[in-house]
């Protein structure tokens, strides 16, 4: 009976546990914006560009990756946020873009990090500027993330 009694605990215990789902989470509305002009994104948001009424592009935050050092803590490896773009061009074709794309992780207050994608047949240049953490934030999560970026035709 021994042998039965603990895989039945085991399983109802796994079942028991719930994960948070971001798809319950709300997802922050849509920005439009023009070329040529900063904007921030939280995690899941849409930016359209430019301000007119069919966007040429749609940038949304795919993922985040980040790491923060606790409060009073020595850590070795630095804060950084590091976001994957999804980008649509009119024709609905999608590509990701994954943000630093020098992988570097120690920031100094002048850095930028820069990148080009190929839609509707023309070349984009993305830039990402920073990161904002929400205020009063001492273990940030992904919604109390964005990432501020600009993004031009050259």
């Amino acid at each position: 009976m021994r042998n039965y009694i603990l895989p039945l605990i085991s399983t109802l215990a796994l079942a028991a546990c719930q994960s948070s789902d971001t798809a319950t989470e709300a997802v922050p509305a849509a920005v439009v914006v023009g070329f040529d002009q900063e904007f921030s994104l939280y995690y899941r948001q849409q930016a359209k560009l430019p301000v007119t009424n069919s966007a040429e592009l749609t940038v949304s935050v795919a993922e985040l990756q980040y790491s923060f050092c606790p409060p009073n803590a020595r850590c070795f490896v630095a804060d950084f946020v590091a976001p994957t773009l999804s980008i649509t061009d009119q024709r609905g074709q999608t590509q990701q873009v994954k943000m630093p794309v020098s992988q570097a992780r120690t920031r100094a207050a002048n850095w930028i990090d820069t990148t080009s994608v190929r839609a509707n047949n023309r070349r984009y240049v993305l830039y990402y500027h920073r990161y904002i953490v929400a205020e009063n934030v001492t273990q940030p999560q992904k919604k109390d993330l964005s990432v501020v970026l600009r993004i031009t035709k050259p």
